[in-house]
């Protein structure tokens, strides 16, 4: 009898391994409103300027993205899910596009205020919701991993619709950890730059990080648990879904953007990421500025020096 004791013990001991890890993958990738961003100390909303003119600009905002020349896009992704994504057009020709992709949680319209700055300069503008986001199908985010191939088939999409793009990947968050992850793939040779802001070093990395920040907990067993019940459910490894080991394939420029005061994703993986391509790169820190605030905290700095950039390396 006491094997049978035993046997049951371990079952259970089992079973609650495998329930913790299907707990925190439904937190944490689970399409749907998170509790842990609610009033986040560590995500402030937006600081800069009077609420009047944060006001005037958000309807400055709207307003293009009601009345510019644009036209939505649909792609099949290669596990059939159906991605939506809106293509905004220069009133006179360009070959410049800019491939925008948000952050965690959010959606296409989040990147309306990048997209509309950008479009004063020239660049055709294509907005994309990532997987189980904005009206994009599925039901998981996988942080990045399977959106990489997502944005590499979105670039293959433009080229055929424009043979002579010049393609720039602009990411923020998740959305820079997406950029860096998709660097390492094999792009159209349209793509000829990237910029990243405040993107994370790994899936695991960052999820550990959280784990620890928001509930005080190990990453072991928790962590390892979410591994097995995410190979299982969603088929890719947290610990393999990794920007860093990606940047070592790239080949195309980088910039890498980061604040110093963000605490979300922690301001210590920009020289991580920052080191792990030998690739030409540059650096931006915008002092004070927390998680996906740099654009926000010192908007001349940040255009000027991301303007600069792409011109090295733009038609």
């Amino acid at each position: 009898m006491k094997w049978k004791k035993l046997l049951a013990g371990g079952a259970l001991a089992a079973g609650s391994y495998f329930a913790v890890g299907n707990y925190f993958y439904n937190l944490s990738m689970k399409r749907g409103e998170k509790f842990f961003l609610n009033e986040n100390p560590k995500l402030p909303g937006g600081t800069s300027g009077t609420e009047s003119e944060r006001q005037e600009r958000k309807a400055e905002i709207n307003h293009w993205a009601a009345t510019a020349p644009q036209e939505n896009w649909q792609i099949t992704s290669f596990d059939d899910l159906q991605l939506v994504g809106t293509a905004y057009y220069q009133q006179e020709p360009s070959d410049l596009w800019m491939v925008l992709v948000h952050g965690y949680m959010t959606n296409r319209q989040a990147m309306n205020d990048f997209a509309y700055e950008f479009y004063q300069y020239g660049f055709n503008i294509l907005t994309v919701d990532c997987r189980a986001s904005g009206e994009s199908a599925g039901e998981y985010t996988t942080m990045g991993w399977f959106d990489r191939l997502d944005v590499k088939q979105w670039c293959e999409e433009l080229v055929a619709k424009e043979p002579n793009s010049e393609i720039v990947l602009l990411g923020i968050s998740m959305g820079g950890a997406t950029v860096m992850m998709a660097s390492g793939e094999e792009l159209p040779s349209n793509v000829k730059c990237i910029v990243e802001d405040c993107g994370y070093t790994s899936v695991w990395d960052i999820f550990a990080y959280q784990l620890k920040d928001l509930f005080h907990l190990p990453a072991f067993p928790v962590m390892n648990a979410a591994e097995q019940v995410t190979q299982m459910r969603s088929g890719f490894s947290i610990k393999g879904a990794s920007a860093v080991n990606q940047l070592k394939k790239n080949t195309r420029p980088m910039l890498f953007i980061h604040g110093d005061a963000d605490a979300f994703v922690p301001y210590e993986m920009l020289d991580q990421v920052y080191a792990a391509t030998d690739a030409p790169k540059e650096k931006l820190v915008i002092p004070g500025a927390e998680h996906a605030l740099a654009f926000e905290v010192d908007r001349e700095i940040y255009m000027t020096t991301v303007l600069k950039f792409l011109m090295k390396y733009l038609g």
